[in-house]
């Protein structure tokens, strides 16, 4: 892409702005300037789906987390579950539980968590949809003054 020089007078506080957002991006005034008009002859509507694509991008990584950290509570879920079987089954029958027995236990676990998963997903939409999901906030008590 060719590039021709442009020589415009801003006003101080444009480009007190110019600045603060260069500063923000760790770019040159001068990116910024060109992004910026670029930006407003495309038109708006491109430049609001970048800012949604940047903070999409963003949560990416919150949604990364959540997902490792679900794996993980999971994984120790079933261990937890797993051991709590075989303690059950020393106590009650004496003797570990054979493999075939196990399994089956284990997959009405992972069947009933999967189910209270679900479950809690639907109230929470429910929830969600009749604004009930936000939470109340009690009013503040006045502290009282000790003599």
């Amino acid at each position: 892409m060719a590039f021709r020089t442009l020589s415009i007078r801003i006003p101080e506080e444009a480009h007190r702005e110019l600045e603060k957002q260069a500063k923000e991006k760790q770019q040159k005034v001068s990116h910024v300037a060109r992004e910026l008009i670029a930006n407003g002859l495309k038109g708006a509507s491109q430049a609001d789906n970048r800012l949604v694509i940047e903070y999409l991008e963003g949560f990416t990584s919150v949604l990364d987390k959540i997902h490792s950290e679900a794996a993980r509570s999971r994984y120790y879920g079933e261990q937890m579950v797993s051991r709590a079987v075989d303690i059950q089954n020393l106590l009650v029958e004496g003797k570990v539980a054979k493999k075939g027995a196990k399994q089956q236990q284990m997959a009405r676990f992972r069947a009933d968590s999967m189910q209270e998963g679900r479950e809690r997903r639907s109230n929470l939409a429910k929830a969600i949809e009749s604004n009930e999901a936000a939470p109340k906030q009690r009013p503040r008590k006045a502290k009282e003054k000790k003599d």
